[in-house]
């Protein structure tokens, strides 16, 4: 069934509101309404089991006569012809203005004993009739479901399927008859309008329900909540700043502590928030230490942040992606998690932007060259006075000198746990001979193979887990921390996940509304843009609307939830040429989701992780946006022309990536400049700080 422009509403009242009120949990949450009344007022469902006593059961669903003024009846036919042919399968419909017509279509149905037609043959007959009433087989439908066989089931004679509610089937014997029964069928259609708005409101919570109790979702939130949790153990118990603090007293230049900067926030890779705040505070004395600009310090933590959260296969980024691209390939008619993963870890190459941001503060580094804004701020930092040692000299008497072990420790178990299971649920899945080592593809190939067919889920909370208890174990022992402080630190840490809980709940929800089974969504913009988009261009326009959403509403985890499900069916609905998940079309644009919500996140005042950056650097934050801009367009631009495009084409990504920064590369070193103390000609600056 096609909603036409009623299918985009839920999703463009979302973005639209949360443009408007710089939010996105009440807009999500409006679009999830938005479509519980489209689906509502919108569509006639109907079951039948064609008599085969629940063995089968078959929802048809068609336009309501609200939206298109027509009532519609499918009638089956049981009739023996004694040959290899299927039963007719007529449908009559009837206008508000009176008169019957029989639709032109014939099905039949096979009634040949031993060969009758299957719930498969009835679904692709109408599919092939191209007919407005559209079979939906369950969720769980398996191939036993698809393979039953109907034909000789059906009751004698005839069977009815009208697709109206009985109150519409009683106004409509009514009218005509007497002038007297109009009042009686206005009140018949107020009643009937009554039940649409209560079956909305059910329809609403239902979605909201659903999206929770999901086993998959519960298994992601699960996660999120454990990592969570570790990442407040490790802040509230100081592991990851006495780590930072004790690698800072190595630097001995401006270079290298951008480097130590930078390279940190590679290392916080489990989460963007734990990134930006232990970096920022932490790195404040080791910034004013080597006269670097607060602005340069605000950009190395906000360009590490999120990339890197996006980038890795354990943070609390990975369960919430593979939960999206779930949604995405569930719209496309593929339900397995496993698919989801193996789509999650073959788009990590064609995530542009995140890798060639990170490729852009290395450059940025390396090279100690800057320009525009932040050339600026750092001329003026190497002429400021400088801080005295006594207030940028890190404290050398640490009460707990080991403690540093409790924040390495917990993230490589977590990882390494994470990986054992995923290899372990994975030869499970393969089974005796990819166990026993008798598959004879390639080492790399097969171990691929394996780690993608685990269940990674089940993987993650393990991680999770015991990333946690190894954190609490660790600054119990190490840090002298009671049992009770550490707890109180990973429940911080749990709240902490809290709104985004909040977002994913709403986000599953919304999705479930725009899926195929639904008002599907996908399928229209499909339809609509199948002859006026050249599917090449499809993941460079995904990403110009991600960024463009992210940089509007400030949230890059919005913006993921929004576009991926939508991004990822419609790739595969317009790639005619049969990719599938692992297609570059489908991969380019899933890629383009996430890299393009991140290009926007970085550009945007009002992103929570650019405010973040600035208040925990210490710096002004307009001027933190007014100096990492220029970057973050730069590598946006670079990542079109040199990563979207080509990889659409077909272009392996990492040439892509190689390509794109050598041009980075070119750029900075041609633009750039390296900051001096003055103005005047000939006055260099020097690599090592004086420390008074």
């Amino acid at each position: 069934m096609d909603f036409g422009f009623l299918s985009l509403l839920p999703p463009l009242v979302a973005i639209v509101l949360a443009v408007v009120t710089r939010k996105v949990v009440i807009p999500l949450a409006a679009g999830v309404a938005v479509g519980a009344l489209v689906l509502s007022f919108g569509r006639v469902e109907l079951t039948t089991d064609f008599g085969t006593n629940n063995a089968v059961v078959v929802r048809f669903v068609t336009q309501s006569p609200w939206l298109s003024g027509i009532n519609k009846r499918l009638v089956f036919e049981q009739e023996d012809y004694g040959d290899a042919r299927l039963p007719d399968v007529q449908v009559i419909s009837w206008s508000r203005k009176g008169g019957y017509r029989l639709d032109s279509i014939s099905i039949r149905l096979n009634t040949t004993a031993g060969s009758e037609t299957t719930v498969r043959d009835l679904f692709d007959a109408l599919e092939k009739n191209n007919y407005p009433v559209r079979p939906i087989a369950p969720d769980d439908a398996g191939q036993d479901y698809f393979s039953t066989r109907i034909a000789t089931s059906l009751p004698g004679g005839l069977e009815f399927l009208d697709f109206e509610p009985e109150w519409q089937i009683v106004s409509r014997a009514n009218a005509g008859r007497d002038a007297s029964r109009s009042l009686g069928d206005s009140v018949t259609n107020v009643y009937r309008f009554i039940l649409d708005l209560v079956n909305s409101v059910v329809m609403f919570f239902t979605a909201i329900y659903e999206s929770i109790f999901s086993v998959s979702h519960i298994q992601a939130l699960i996660f999120s909540l454990l990592l969570g949790a570790m990442v407040g153990t490790l802040e509230s118990g100081g592991a990851m700043r006495v780590l930072i603090e004790r690698v800072s007293r190595k630097i001995k230049s401006r270079k290298g502590a951008q480097t130590l900067i930078a390279t940190s926030g590679l290392a916080v890779f489990f989460d963007d928030y734990a990134n930006t705040l232990l970096l920022g505070g932490t790195m404040r004395s080791t910034a004013d230490r080597y006269r670097l600009s607060r602005q340069k310090l605000a950009y190395l933590v906000d360009s590490t942040a999120a990339p890197v959260a996006g980038l890795a296969v354990v943070s609390t980024w990975a369960a919430i992606e593979i939960s999206y691209m779930a949604d995405g390939l569930a719209d496309a008619g593929i339900h397995d998690n496993q698919a989801a993963f193996q789509m999650f870890i073959a788009s990590i190459p064609y995530r542009f932007y995140p890798w060639l941001a990170l490729v852009m503060v290395y450059c940025i580094t390396v090279s100690r060259r800057d320009f525009g804004p932040m050339l600026k701020a750092e001329q003026a930092a190497l002429q400021s006075a400088g801080a005295s040692a006594a207030e940028t000299q890190p404290n050398a008497d640490e009460p707990y000198p080991r403690l540093w072990w409790a924040a390495i420790v917990p993230v490589f178990l977590c990882v390494l746990s994470v990986m054992v299971v995923l290899v372990y649920t994975g030869i499970q899945a393969q089974g005796s001979d990819s166990a026993n080592g008798q598959n004879h593809e390639g080492l790399l190939r097969q171990a691929g193979k394996i780690i993608g067919e685990g269940d990674s889920y089940v993987a993650l909370m393990v991680g999770g887990a015991i990333g946690l208890l190894a954190a609490i174990l660790m600054h119990m022992w190490l840090g002298g921390r009671r049992l009770r402080a550490c707890l109180k630190g990973a429940f911080g840490g749990a709240v902490q996940m809290g709104p985004a809980l909040l977002i994913l709940w709403f986000a599953w929800a919304l999705s479930a509304m725009t899926e195929k089974n639904a008002l599907d969504t996908g399928g229209y913009l499909s339809s609509v843009l199948s002859d006026r988009l050249n599917v090449h261009l499809l993941p460079t326009v995904v990403f110009l609307i991600a960024a463009a959403m992210a940089f509007s509403t400030g949230t890059s985890w919005g913006t993921m939830a929004i576009l991926t499900p939508l991004s990822i069916g419609l790739a595969l609905q317009l790639d005619v040429s049969g990719g599938g998940p692992e297609g570059p079309i489908a991969l380019a644009t899933c890629g383009s989701v996430l890299a393009g919500a991140i290009f926007g996140d970085h550009c945007s005042p009002i992103s929570d992780t650019t405010v973040l950056s600035s208040r925990a650097s210490g710096c002004d934050h307009v001027d933190h946006v007014r100096t990492q801009m220029p970057y973050a367009v730069l590598v946006g631009i670079i990542c079109i022309f040199c990563g979207t495009l080509p990889a659409a084409f077909g272009i392996s990504p990492w040439l892509s990536l190689l390509v794109g920064t050598g041009v980075l590369i070119a750029i900075v070193l041609s633009i750039g400049k390296q900051p001096r103390e003055t103005d005047e000609p000939g006055t260099e600056t020097t690599d090592t700080a004086t420390v008074a």
